[in-house]
């Protein structure tokens, strides 16, 4: 059963069973909770997830998208105030990575911290773009240039998708393009990336990068596919992921 707060729009989506561990599940820019669906029943009963609907999109598209990191975090925090008895550990892809490692530091300074951060499809956040942005160019270029990334896979084949998508996707990357990494606080908490091997928008040593962020143990593995390989590899991914908060 989701849960969702009265008298509010929640962002998350979870079931109210009891588990040793919540998995707060952040999607890559333009997607929204649903694209963790299909996850849900990948995981052992004693981890449950927590899909997160920021603005924007899907059941919450008439809400402005969000445009920065420290929004989003701040949302979030003022929504996990009902978790803050139970461990959590985050994993984001591409956009929520890096939404997933402020909402961890974040967390983290509130005397909550998060027993593990889980990321893919993004260069460490404390590394220069090694491309220019793309979230101001016009309408034509930009949708060439996420084409290019096959950044939808199938679904940006659908003309009726695009008018959907290119909007929040601008405003997703937005948020990505224009974030100031700040050195402090640095992380405890055990990292593990996973990176795609194929994966346009970053190589295997910009995954490796976020070792520098935490005191705490670091593990890398590597599947094949492109940026959105962690959808190919979903059952693989949380196979890991249970082996490491277990």
């Amino acid at each position: 059963m989701t849960h969702v707060e009265p008298g509010t729009r929640s962002w998350l989506r979870y079931s109210a069973d009891i588990a040793a561990v919540r998995l707060i599940c952040l999607p890559h820019a333009g997607a929204g909770a649903s694209s963790f669906t299909r996850w849900l029943e990948l995981f052992p009963a004693e981890i449950s997830p927590i899909r997160v609907q920021l603005p924007g999109r899907e059941d919450a598209a008439r809400e402005p998208a969000l445009r920065r990191v420290p929004e989003a975090v701040a949302g979030l925090l003022s929504q996990l105030t009902v978790f803050e008895r139970e461990p959590l550990a985050v994993y984001g892809h591409s956009m929520g990575a890096l939404v997933a490692y402020e909402l961890a530091r974040a967390l983290a300074a509130a005397g909550t911290p998060v027993v593990h951060l889980f990321v893919s499809g993004r260069r460490a956040p404390q590394l220069r773009a090694s491309r220019p942005p793309i979230h101001d160019l016009p309408e034509a270029e930009f949708a060439a240039a996420l084409a290019g990334m096959n950044a939808w896979g199938e679904a940006g084949r659908s003309s009726a998708f695009l008018r959907y998508a290119l909007p929040l996707t601008r405003a997703d990357l937005e948020l990505s393009e224009e974030y100031i990494h700040h050195a402090q606080p640095r992380l405890t908490c055990p990292i593990t990336v996973f990176h795609g091997t194929e994966d346009p928008m970053l190589d295997i040593a910009e995954a490796a990068a976020w070792q520098q962020l935490t005191d705490g143990p670091f593990t890398l593995h590597e599947f094949p596919g492109d940026h959105l390989f962690h959808h190919r590899h979903r059952a693989a991914i949380a196979a890991r992921m249970a082996e490491a908060v277990q």
